[in-house]
């Protein structure tokens, strides 16, 4: 990976025919936080976004359920992709994934089950979002994140065994999902499929966690692919930017102004 702003005459040139941006929200828009609730994007970011809009296809993709991204972000006109690619909205775009739809009683059973046998440990968040579900335990020290973890998969075991669910990890949550292939990365295609049909779009992905390798992976050689991470680790990413005030940055660049 090279770092982004080493390299900015090259993205310059990517982006020539205009970019198509997608932002991970968690991580990359705003810092990760102890509660999912908490995490409120900051004024300036949320003005530099709404400027973007106005300038290029924008659009916000996220494990969080679509209504909740709405709600954080609360701009018209761009593009929502919620629970990792299962509910995408936009203009002249609206998709529910059907297998969502026909694994929500199993994810309702599942949700309770989790939170009977979770209930005892201060700290761990069971969240039903609709076509998937997350566990989050950043709250959790070490000693009891494993314990949890010896909980979490032994109730999900017989879900995942029968073919139902699949279970993927990011940073400190365990994301249910229904057992199909999808995920951001083919979201992100479908998208550009749909709002790009012609291929005349860069597509510019930024992310933090685990999920969105996905979209790097299915974006590669395709676009510009950034990964928003301190540490520099393997990755399916081109660039990499080092936190969240450098995604600012980013913005800023794209808008013209200086950083």
């Amino acid at each position: 990976m090279e770092y982004i702003f080493d390299c900015w005459d090259e993205v310059k040139r990517a982006l020539t025919p205009g970019p198509f941006l997608l932002f991970d929200y968690d991580g990359t828009l705003t810092p990760i936080v102890e509660r999912p609730e908490l995490a409120i994007l900051p004024p300036g970011t949320k003005e530099l976004l709404k400027r973007i809009a106005q300038r290029y296809t924008l659009g916000i993709i996220s494990g969080r359920s679509l209504v909740n991204l709405k709600e954080l972000v609360g701009l018209e006109g761009i593009y929502y992709v919620g629970n990792h690619g299962f509910e995408i909205s936009g203009p002249g775009v609206e998709l529910v994934k059907p297998e969502g739809k026909r694994a929500r009683p199993t994810l309702v059973k599942l949700c309770g089950e989790l939170q009977k046998e979770l209930n005892h440990i201060k700290g761990v968040i069971v969240e039903d979002k609709g076509p998937t579900a997350s566990v989050h335990y950043r709250l959790l020290a070490r000693k009891e994140s494993e314990s949890v973890e010896k909980i979490f998969e032994k109730t999900v075991e017989p879900y995942v065994d029968s073919g139902t669910v699949r279970i993927i990890h990011g940073k400190k949550v365990f994301e249910i999902r229904p057992n199909v292939e999808w995920d951001k990365g083919r979201a992100v295609l479908w998208i550009m499929g749909v709002v790009d049909s012609k291929g005349e779009l860069t597509p510019v992905y930024i992310g933090d966690d685990r999920t969105d390798e996905d979209a790097f992976l299915a974006l590669k050689n395709k676009g510009v692919t950034i990964l928003v991470s301190e540490e520099l680790k393997k990755s399916h990413a081109k660039f990499y930017l080092k936190n969240v005030d450098e995604v600012k940055t980013f913005l800023r660049r794209l808008v013209g102004e200086k950083s």
